[in-house]
C-alpha cells in the first residue's frame, strides 16, 4: 500500500513537472521571438540566440511584409474595385462640396486671398494689365498705320460716311444761306463788293455809278437761288465726295505724327484702364461671386468632376501606386517602428493566441509526463 501511494505522487508529479517544462518552454520561445532586444556578450562573446528573432532579422521581416502588402494585400485591382464602391464615390462628392462651400460663403475677399500668394496683387495686376494694353495698343497702332483709312473704318464706316454727304451739303449750304442773309453776312457782302469795285473799276465815272447802286439787295436773291440750285447741291456734293475718297485712300500713317500717336495711345489706355474697376473687385468678398453658382457647382459640375477623378484614378492606379512605390514605404516605417512597439502590436493581436500556446504546452507536457508515470508503473 505504501508503494502504490509512492507511484501515485511520483506520477503527479511527473505530470506537474512535465506541464511546468511544456508552458515554460513555449513561453521563453514566444518571448524569444521578441527579447532579448539587443545582442548580448559575455565579454567579446556573443550569447547565443540574442538578439530575438525579430529584432534580429527587422531587415529581412520588414522587406517581406513590404512584398506580401503589395502583392496580396494592397493590389491594384483591389484598390480599383474600392475605388469604384459607390461609397468612395459619395466620400468624394462629399468632400469636394464641403471644400466648395467654402470659398463660396466665405467672408473674405478676393484681395485678401490673393495677398496669401502675392505681395501687393492690385498693384501688380494694374501693371501686367498696363503693360499688356501697351503691347496690344502699339501692335493695333502698327496693323492700322500701314492700312489705308477706308480698310482702318471697314466697310461699314465708309458707307455711313458716304451716306452723310448729302446731309453734310445741305447743312452746309443751309448755313451758308443764314450766314449771307444775317447782318453780318451783308456786311461781309458789301464789304466784298466795294473792294470788288474799287479793285477792279477804279475811282472812275463807272465805279462812281456802280457805287450808288444797292448791288448787294441785286446779288443776294441770286445767290440765294445759286445756293438752292440742285446744280450747286450736286457740284458741292461731288467735290466732297472726291475729297473724302481721296482722304479715305490715304494710308493712316499720313494723318498721324508721332505726337498724335502717343496722345491717342494715351488716351486709349487710360479710358481702358478707368472702365477695370480694380478696386473694387479686390475688395469684393467671394461669397458676392461664388454665391450664386454654389448650387450649380455643388449639384452638377462636383459630380461630374468626382466621377472623372475616380476614373482618372482607376485608370492610373498601377501608375500611381509604382510612383508611391508601397513596397518601399512599408519596409521604411516597419524599420522605424521601436521594437518593444512592434511587439506590442504583435501581442496585441495574437495575445490570446500566444497564452493558448503556452497552455498548450504545458498540456502536451503533462500528458508527456502521464505517458511516463503510466509507464513507471507498468
Amino acid at each position: 500500500m505504501p508503494v502504490e501511494v509512492d507511484l501515485v505522487i511520483k506520477a503527479i508529479g511527473m505530470i506537474i513537472i512535465g506541464a511546468m517544462i511544456g508552458a515554460v518552454t513555449n513561453h521563453l520561445a514566444i518571448r524569444m521571438l521578441f527579447r532579448p532586444l539587443e545582442a548580448k556578450y559575455i565579454g567579446k562573446y556573443r550569447i547565443p540566440f540574442t538578439p530575438g528573432l525579430i529584432p534580429k532579422r527587422r531587415d529581412e521581416l520588414a522587406a517581406n511584409l513590404g512584398r506580401t502588402v503589395v502583392k496580396h494585400l494592397l493590389t491594384p485591382e483591389g484598390i480599383s474595385k474600392r475605388l469604384q464602391q459607390p461609397v468612395v464615390y459619395d466620400a468624394i462628392i462629399q468632400m469636394l462640396q464641403q471644400e466648395v462651400q467654402k470659398w463660396t460663403r466665405s467672408t473674405r475677399t478676393i484681395r485678401e486671398v490673393a495677398e496669401r500668394f502675392v505681395k501687393q496683387p492690385e498693384e501688380q495686376l494694374h501693371q501686367k494689365i498696363e503693360e499688356r494694353i501697351d503691347q496690344e495698343l502699339s501692335a493695333l497702332v502698327t496693323n492700322i498705320k500701314t492700312t489705308r483709312l477706308s480698310e482702318a473704318i471697314g466697310e461699314t464706316g465708309t458707307t455711313k460716311i458716304n451716306e452723310s454727304i448729302p446731309k453734310v451739303v445741305d447743312a452746309l449750304l443751309q448755313q451758308t444761306e443764314r450766314y449771307f442773309e444775317s447782318p453780318d453776312g451783308k456786311m461781309k457782302l458789301e464789304e466784298t463788293v466795294a473792294g470788288f469795285i474799287q479793285g477792279k473799276l477804279g475811282g472812275g465815272m463807272f465805279g462812281m455809278l456802280l457805287a450808288n447802286i444797292n448791288l448787294v439787295e441785286m446779288i443776294q436773291p441770286e445767290l440765294k437761288r445759286v445756293l438752292q440750285g440742285e446744280s450747286t447741291r450736286r457740284f458741292i456734293s461731288d467735290m466732297v465726295e472726291q475729297e473724302i475718297n481721296l482722304l479715305l485712300s490715304r494710308p493712316v500713317d499720313s494723318l498721324l505724327d508721332t505726337e498724335t500717336e502717343q496722345q491717342l495711345v494715351t488716351r486709349v489706355k487710360a479710358e481702358i484702364l478707368a472702365r477695370i474697376p480694380l478696386t473694387n473687385m479686390f475688395d469684393t468678398p467671394l461669397h458676392e461671386i461664388l454665391k450664386p453658382l454654389e448650387v450649380r457647382i455643388t449639384q452638377e459640375m462636383v459630380p461630374l468632376l468626382a466621377k472623372r477623378l475616380v476614373d482618372r484614378m482607376v485608370e492610373q492606379v498601377e501608375r500611381i501606386m509604382a510612383t508611391l512605390d508601397l513596397e518601399t514605404i512599408v519596409r521604411e516605417e516597419v524599420g522605424l517602428l521601436d521594437t518593444a512597439y512592434l511587439e506590442e502590436i504583435v501581442l496585441s493581436i495574437s495575445r490570446r493566441e500566444f497564452r493558448a500556446i503556452t497552455w498548450l504546452g504545458g498540456l502536451l507536457g503533462g500528458l508527456i509526463g502521464m505517458i511516463q508515470a503510466i509507464l513507471l508503473i507498468v
